[in-house]
C-alpha cells in the first residue's frame, strides 16, 4: 500500500505545481506592439493581432511566457509595403514566435528579460529591459527593444539605389492582463 501512495504522490505532484500557475490574460484595449522602422520615410507598424499566453505562480511572478503572431497582421499604413514585407520573408504567411526564458524583476518592477524569438526560418537569443507594473489586481507590462533583422538571414532592403530601411529596427510593447481566477475550459 505504502508503493501505490508513493507512486500517487511522484505522479499527482507535478500536476499540483502546474495547478498553481494561472494564466494571464491581456487585454487588447490597453495593449499595443509597435515596430518603428527607419528608412528614407520612416514609419511604425503595429500588430493588430497576436497570441500572448503568459503564466503567473501563486506569489504573483510571471513563470512562463509565448508570444506569437502572424506577420500579415503587422501593419504599416500602406498595403503596397506590407505586400512587399511578406515577399521580402518569402512569400506564404510567415509567422513569428517568442518564448520567455528567464525574468529577472526588481521590486521596484524594472527588470530584464530573455528569450527565443524565431522567424524567417532562424532562431535567436533576444534579451531585453522590461518593466512590471502591478495594480488593483492588473499587470502592465512595458519594454523596448532593438533588432537587427540580418541576425535571421535577411538582406537589407534596398529598392533603385535610393530607398533603403535600416536592418535595425525598435519593438516597443505594452501588454496589459490579469490574472485569471477560473480554469480554462
Amino acid at each position: 500500500m505504502n508503493v501505490v501512495l508513493r507512486l500517487a504522490l511522484f505522479v499527482l505532484l507535478p500536476l499540483s505545481v502546474l495547478a498553481a500557475e494561472r494564466p494571464l490574460k491581456i487585454d487588447r484595449s490597453r495593449s499595443f506592439v509597435d515596430v518603428d522602422v527607419d528608412a528614407t520615410k520612416n514609419f511604425t507598424a503595429h500588430l493588430d493581432h497576436y497570441e500572448a499566453k503568459l503564466t503567473v505562480d501563486e506569489a504573483g511572478k510571471i513563470k512562463s511566457g509565448v508570444f506569437t503572431f502572424k506577420f500579415s497582421d503587422l501593419k504599416s499604413g500602406n498595403n503596397d509595403r506590407d505586400a512587399d514585407m511578406i515577399k521580402w520573408l518569402g512569400g506564404g504567411d510567415p509567422e513569428g514566435r517568442f518564448e520567455l526564458g528567464n525574468l529577472a524583476i526588481t521590486p521596484n518592477g524594472q527588470g530584464q528579460a530573455s528569450g527565443r524569438l524565431t522567424f524567417h526560418g532562424a532562431t535567436e537569443r533576444v534579451e531585453f529591459p522590461i518593466n512590471l507594473a502591478k495594480e488593483d489586481g492588473s499587470y502592465t507590462i512595458t519594454a523596448e527593444t532593438t533588432i537587427d533583422y540580418r541576425n535571421w538571414h535577411l538582406k537589407v532592403i534596398r529598392k533603385a539605389f535610393l530607398f533603403s530601411v535600416d536592418p535595425v529596427v525598435k519593438i516597443r510593447f505594452k501588454l496589459t492582463g490579469t490574472i485569471v481566477t477560473e480554469p480554462a475550459k
